[in-house]
């Protein structure tokens, strides 16, 4: 049991879960109106995009063993405490990436292609580069790794990427914009101690409290939650099919959703508990329009 629990830190399962889920969120909107849904090149897709997130996240622990050690949230990280050697797993990651390069080869060069660069962009352009960094950089490159699982889902079923995946991986990249930026200001300490400059934090006291001005972690977040808006709708629109029925009331119902996010964003914007508060509802955020978007797909 403590293999596997070290394993299962080791590959991040949540991030693995939430890759899977826009991926298949992708993947929905590109079959509907198909016919029958291909359901084995689906089950393809959501063990090759999960080996290859899991695989990354690996390798990504595997360079960040240092500052993980330094921070509460990653310290029982099996590379940071010490329980999994560094060779072991970078060979899991290494392992891990290749099987699900592998997996989606079989579905074309496409989907195996948008995910060789996704894994590339997080781990060297992210992790080796941008994350040490610090700034706004870090956050956008981290948002275009993030945001490629539904162009891997959509292109398993059409290599020809339309304005519905492309609203897609517009929605994910600005989602994780205001996610990161709460989860910046909930651990706002641990970040400075760890000397990871995460944007719109003073360098100085590390508390990122908030200010004037859409330069303000608190403010920016609430911009890039508005920005996220138009596009769950616009994806069911661009999506080939009529926006009437199931797909009209998902393009409503996902609406609702980005406003009650913004909503409850605003209340009590200067509380000591906003970071933690918005941190969670960004998450249940996600499930809830993928969620939508999968359903009004199916109809």
């Amino acid at each position: 049991m403590k293999r596997l629990r070290d394993f299962l830190k080791l590959i991040k399962l949540g991030i693995v879960g939430s890759n899977a889920l826009s991926a298949a969120g992708g993947f929905a909107l590109a079959a509907a109106g198909r016919g029958l849904p291909p359901w084995g090149r689906g089950a393809v897709l959501l063990a090759g995009t999960s080996l290859l997130v899991g695989g990354s996240c690996a390798v990504n622990n595997w360079l960040d063993r240092d500052v993980d050690a330094m921070m509460e949230r990653t310290r029982e990280r099996p590379t940071a405490r010490g329980s999994m050697g560094a060779p072991q797993a970078l060979g899991i990651g290494a392992g891990l990436v290749a099987a699900g390069l592998a997996l989606l080869l079989g579905l074309g060069p496409v989907p195996a292609a948008l995910g060789a660069a996704g894994a590339a962009i997080y781990v060297f352009a992210y992790t080796l580069w941008a994350k040490r960094r610090g700034g706004t950089s870090s956050l956008l490159v981290g948002g275009i790794a993030g945001a490629i699982p539904p162009l891997i889902g959509w292109a398993a079923v059409d290599p020809r990427l339309g304005g519905a995946a492309w609203s897609l991986f517009a929605f994910l990249a600005a989602w994780q914009q205001a996610h990161v930026r709460a989860l910046a200001l909930k651990r706002a300490g641990e970040y400075r101690s760890a000397g990871i400059p995460m944007a719109g934090l003073s360098p100085r006291t590390g508390r990122g409290a908030p200010r004037t001005g859409l330069g303000a972690p608190r403010a920016a977040a609430l911009a890039w939650i508005a920005a996220t808006l138009p596009f769950p709708a616009l994806a069911l629109a661009l999506g080939g099919r009529p926006l009437v029925g199931a797909r009209l009331s998902g393009a409503l119902a996902s609406a609702a959703l980005c406003l009650g996010w913004l909503a409850s964003g605003l209340i009590g914007l200067r509380s000591e508990s906003w970071p933690r508060r918005m941190f969670a509802a960004s998450l249940a955020f996600l499930v809830l329009v993928f969620g939508v978007l999968i359903t009004a797909s199916a109809f």
